[in-house]
């Protein structure tokens, strides 16, 4: 698929990230310039970056280090600078919410005051308590989210506030998951923990009793929509799914049928907040983004090659 990029300066905070290395490699691929803004705390090394972008090392929630990026036409701000996962809201909810919300603030303040196009990722966590399949427009159940999915509901607030004075566009995206994970450990996605586990002959951990489902979409699916949505489309708020789902019992099937092995999972009980079921409307999705997805089958061999 060929994107619009040649010859667009793009920013990307967050770029050592999942999701930020893969933005970081296609555009570059594509023929825009990246400048990456990162602590290097939460993502990859610095050293794992794609040579062929610019970085600046700093922390997005201090407004001044957009001061260092070089005094030219910006035409898209990519933010995934900030935690992604409820594991690390757990360890150090306060400086979590801090990079979440100021660091946002930060950015989008800086995209209004520059004219640029704004994208930054939301949350299927969303979600939670919804009957799915799940719609951008279903009205939400605040008091059953997590701290996590919390914030990304304010990050779609703020984003309301500033839309008058800058065109941005929030995904929801699902379940992420592929190769390139290694630097994330235990928060690493449960179909790429499952194959870490399993290729070492070490039984999963489930939480419950492993019915629970998920809308699982592959990275380089993600970074696809992504780049299509930030030039085609004018939506506040966009899924980012596959519009099917699996359970976790059946991905552990999958992966002892591609290993030849019979491990049995782990469960152990689950924690409060607990995320059911995930399944995303792609209606909205499909006006924009034509190309077959990848299936979880498919993406689990991709996987286990890459191990």
């Amino acid at each position: 698929m060929k994107f619009n990029y040649k010859n667009k300066n793009c920013i990307v905070t967050g770029g050592a990230g999942f999701i930020g290395q893969g933005l970081v490699k296609k555009l570059i691929d594509e023929g825009a310039s990246v400048f990456v803004i990162d602590r290097f705390l939460f993502g990859a090394k610095k050293s794992e970056v794609n040579k062929r972008a610019k970085i600046i090392t700093g922390d997005v929630r201090d407004s001044n280090i957009f001061n260092k990026l070089p005094k030219i036409k910006y035409d898209f701000f990519f933010h995934f600078s900030a935690p992604s996962s409820t594991v690390l809201f757990n360890k150090n909810q306060i400086e979590c919410v801090d990079i979440t919300i100021r660091g946002f603030l930060n950015s989008i303040h800086f995209a209004a005051k520059n004219n640029i196009r704004f994208i930054y990722p939301s949350t299927g966590s969303l979600y939670s308590g919804i009957n799915p399949p799940h719609h951008e427009k279903a009205k939400l159940k605040y008091e059953l989210l997590n701290t996590y999915a919390k914030n990304k509901v304010l990050l779609e607030k703020l984003a309301d506030v500033y839309r008058p004075k800058v065109n941005s566009l929030g995904l929801r995206i699902l379940a992420g998951y592929g190769p390139g994970e290694k630097h994330k450990g235990k928060i690493a996605s449960v179909i790429y923990s499952f194959c870490r586990d399993m290729v070492s002959g070490k039984s999963p951990i489930i939480w419950g009793d492993g019915s629970q489902r998920r809308d699982f979409i592959f990275i380089d699916d993600i970074v696809s929509i992504i780049l299509t949505l930030a030039t085609n489309c004018q939506e506040p708020i966009v899924n980012v799914g596959t519009g099917k789902d699996i359970s976790f019992k059946e991905i552990t099937l999958l992966i002892n049928k591609y290993l030849y092995k019979n491990i049995d999972p782990i469960y152990v009980k689950k924690p409060k907040l607990y995320l059911e079921k995930t399944l995303a409307d792609t209606h909205l999705l499909r006006r924009y983004f034509k190309k077959p997805l990848t299936s979880v089958s498919e993406g689990i061999k991709k996987i286990l090659q890459s191990l």
